[in-house]
């Protein structure tokens, strides 16, 4: 369960997502536009998004969830996912550390975001918080370029960590992402198809191919997040 926690968080980007609070939308197309989205956005400094549906796929599990995600810019991000009235997961993310609850199996899983040992995660809190919302991404535009006349790509590379986001230059969705670990062979990766957005990884404990879409987004609200759980009844693992 644990390898389900960031990808999950990308249903935000799908085509059917709709959002109640909107900002302006851009009447320009490439980096102008998406300059321009970041200037009408400047003061959202969170998003929730609810109602969002996911099908999750396991090497032994299928899950349908409705999941809510939460994320404070810089700071937070948190996910649970309820299959038929029952919570199967909730997970919280910051700068230095992942912690995921697993109802089913009654475990909790926490890792560091970057390990004092050996090769660090394919990606971290930032990396995710950019494939949350366009909105996130607007303060690493140095990043960006246009190709082709079709895309504007943003470039995160690292000596051993290749971190590609694709966004289309008209529409300015994101259409693509990649995070690949050259020496772990660890990846997340993620592709918008034609009512849907597709997630596939082998990051962390397994593989798992994620499907998402629909979705309410709304900015700068406030939700209260609980992570905590009765030790006598659910297992410590840290990895």
């Amino acid at each position: 369960m644990l390898g389900l926690v960031i990808p999950v968080l990308l249903m935000t980007q799908c085509s059917s997502s709709r959002e109640v609070v909107k900002t302006k939308p851009p009447a320009l197309v490439g980096m102008e536009g998406l300059k321009e989205v970041c200037r009408c956005s400047d003061t959202i400094r969170n998003i929730l998004i609810s109602k969002a549906e996911t099908l999750i796929i396991t090497e032994e599990e299928r899950y349908e969830a409705t999941v809510t995600v939460y994320a404070v810019k810089d700071s937070f991000i948190y996910i649970s996912a309820v299959n038929s009235g029952f919570e199967i997961l909730r997970a919280a993310l910051d700068p230095d550390s992942i912690t995921v609850i697993d109802r089913i199996n009654k475990v909790v899983y926490r890792t560091p975001v970057r390990r004092r040992f050996g090769y660090q995660h394919p990606v971290d809190f930032r990396d995710v918080q950019n494939i949350i919302s366009r909105y996130f991404i607007c303060d690493d535009m140095g990043m960006a370029r246009e190709l082709n006349f079709h895309d504007i790509e943003f470039h995160f590379d690292e000596p051993d960590i290749r971190k590609c986001i694709t966004f289309n230059r008209e529409s300015l969705r994101m259409d693509k992402f990649e995070f690949s670990h050259t020496q772990t062979d660890k990846y997340i990766k993620g592709e918008r198809r034609e009512k849907d957005f597709r997630i596939f990884s082998n990051f962390m404990i397994t593989e798992f191919e994620i499907v998402a879409k629909s979705g309410t987004m709304l900015y700068n609200q406030e939700l209260a997040v609980k992570m905590n759980v009765n030790p006598r009844k659910y297992n410590l693992i840290n990895l």
